[in-house]
Order: structure tokens, then C-alpha cells, then sequence
């Protein structure tokens, strides 16, 4: 007989590790920016394919855009990603802007995949950061991801 007190725990953990994913999962969809820049078409060379779950923190003065991509999830053994857009702002342009996340190329042979199973995956990254009040020459931009091993950088690109 298993006792009751580490099924109870686990189950709790289960549950509340499972809510927040139920929550976005169930939000409504909207477009991934107001330009456009990461809506894919088939074939696109966008980074994170078809639409996001969008998100704005903040009511006044400084807020933070989210767009939060899950279509490695909807879209099963299928090319998809799993990334996050995130764009701070004061009451204009962006200041700071991290678009990041991991792209899956899909599965076309279930051997290649065991053999190399982070060859269909890819991390996209983009980072800027720019002070528009201080005039031209006060920013930064990378767009290598700051992450070694198995998985390359993805050969795709961030508009906008």
C-alpha cells in the first residue's frame, strides 16, 4: 500500500504545475506584433511561426509587450517553436526588446530524430536595447544566443 502523504504531494505539484499552462493555453490569440514581424507563412523565414498569446503589463507610463509563441506545442511532431517576445517601453518606442526562444524543424524521419534528436532544434535570440532620449549611438544589439552546446543558432530572422 503507497501512503498518502507523497500521492497527496505529488498530485498538488501536478495540478499546480499544469494551471498556469492551462491558463495560456485557454487565453484568447491575437497577432504576434502589431507589425507583423513574427507572423509566419509557411515557408516564411519568421522565427516563430503563425500567431502568439499576447500579454501587456502595466496600465501607465512603463509597461512590457508579451507575446508568448507555443506552437511546438499545438502543432505535434510538426514544425513549431516555444519562445517568448518581451518589449519594454515609457510611453513610446521600445526601450529594451528580448526575443528569444527554441525552434523545431519538425520530424520527417522518427530515425534521424532518435539518432539526433537536437538536430531539428534551433535557438532563435534577438536582443536590443536603445536609449532614444540621449539622440543616436546609444544602443546595443546581439543576436547570437549566449547558449553553447548541442543546439545551433536558428537560421531565421526577427523584423520590426
Amino acid at each position: 500500500m503507497v501512503p498518502r502523504t507523497p500521492v497527496i504531494a505529488v498530485v498538488c505539484c501536478l495540478l499546480f504545475l499544469s494551471t498556469p499552462m492551462a491558463a495560456v493555453v485557454g487565453a484568447q490569440t491575437a497577432t504576434a506584433t502589431a507589425d507583423g514581424s513574427t507572423g509566419g507563412t509557411p515557408g516564411g523565414n519568421a522565427c516563430f511561426p503563425g500567431e502568439g498569446y499576447e500579454f501587456t503589463i502595466g496600465t501607465e507610463g512603463p509597461e512590457i509587450r508579451m507575446v508568448l509563441h507555443l506552437s511546438l506545442l499545438t502543432n505535434l511532431g510538426g514544425p513549431g517553436a516555444i519562445g517568448i517576445e518581451l518589449a519594454g517601453s515609457i510611453d513610446g518606442p521600445p526601450i529594451i526588446e528580448l526575443k528569444t526562444g527554441v525552434v523545431f524543424t519538425g520530424i520527417e524521419s522518427a530515425t534521424e530524430f532518435l539518432n539526433d534528436p537536437f538536430g531539428p532544434f534551433s535557438i532563435a535570440f534577438d536582443y536590443q536595447f536603445e536609449l532614444p532620449m540621449f539622440g543616436p549611438g546609444y544602443d546595443y544589439e546581439d543576436t547570437d544566443a549566449p547558449i553553447d552546446g548541442p543546439v545551433g543558432n536558428a537560421s531565421c530572422s526577427f523584423t520590426g
